[in-house]
């Protein structure tokens, strides 16, 4: 973990986090997306690939959190967190079908007003609730906010590095497969030309995290997410993001030319200095 301990972690969760809540709201979680049935086979695909999503981010907080936390009820909220964090994506598929979110809705923010109607939280102790909904709705902003506390802090970078390692195992799947097969969701419908920006490869060569703002091509949107690097929070993460390959094979899928060369040649020694902590 990057920098000092949190000093809320010395002292004994004050949250009710047990297993008899967690299994009522992975029962929440089933039933609701269960409700989002379709019979569209490319619709199907999509909705798939979010609901594993789901499960697989859920498994990447528990062994983040296990490494991080010392008590089982702050690891269940981080499970809560991962199992709810993309729970506005279902309902942004249905209304728009389309999982980005600059055409259509912020879904961290849908996920939050999802959570309040639905009620999911309501058996819950109020600072999990706060918690839980604050993280989902920061889960995909550009940065952490500075002005919540540490507890919340922490979580968010949990999510964020949790969402960011199963992203880069669907993108490394889905684009290792014939295109008839993938869901057309995961590449937010770019073309697949080849071509990209000097700027592009600018932030992976310097080590700044590039946005999804003017990305014109899937060659500029495969940088774009090895830049995401640069925003992992844990060790932890790092040791995952090493044992998996994802990074190895989304890098092989990019054009081989000089200039990406040395940016991903940044890339790898950032990756093999974080694994070394």
């Amino acid at each position: 973990m990057n920098g000092s301990m949190p000093a809320f972690l010395s002292s004994p969760s004050r949250d009710s986090m047990g297993p008899a809540e967690m299994s009522d709201l992975r029962q929440w979680v089933s039933g609701y997306i269960k409700g989002f049935s379709f019979t569209d086979p490319e619709d199907i695909r999509n909705i798939s690939l979010k609901e594993v999503h789901t499960y697989r981010v859920a498994d990447n907080m528990t062994a983040i959190a296990g490494a991080i936390f010392r008590d089982n009820s702050r690891v269940l909220i981080a499970e809560a967190i991962g199992l709810l964090h993309d729970i506005g994506r279902f309902p942004q598929y249905r209304q728009y079908r389309t999982y980005r979110d600059s055409i259509s809705t912020n879904h961290g923010r849908l996920g939050t007003e999802v959570l309040k109607e639905q009620k999911a939280l309501s058996a819950m102790a109020p600072r999990e609730q706060e918690l839980i909904s604050d993280s989902v709705l920061f889960h995909n902003a550009f940065s952490v906010p500075e002005n919540l506390d540490d507890e919340k802090k922490s979580y968010i970078r949990m999510i964020r590095d949790a969402d960011k390692l199963d992203i880069w195992r669907i993108f490394s799947e889905q684009f290792s497969m014939d295109e008839k097969d993938r869901a057309t969701a995961a590449g937010l419908g770019l073309p697949d030309s080849g071509e990209y920006s000097d700027s592009i490869v600018d932030c992976l060569r310097e080590r700044r995290q590039a946005t999804l703002a003017g990305l014109k091509t899937l060659t500029e949107f495969k940088i774009m997410q090895l830049t995401w690097v640069y925003d992992l929070n844990y060790d932890h993460s790092f040791r995952l993001l090493s044992e998996s390959g994802h990074m190895d094979r989304i890098i092989a899928m990019l054009p081989n030319d000089s200039k990406i060369s040395k940016a991903v040649s940044v890339l790898k020694e950032y990756i093999g200095q974080r694994c070394s902590c």
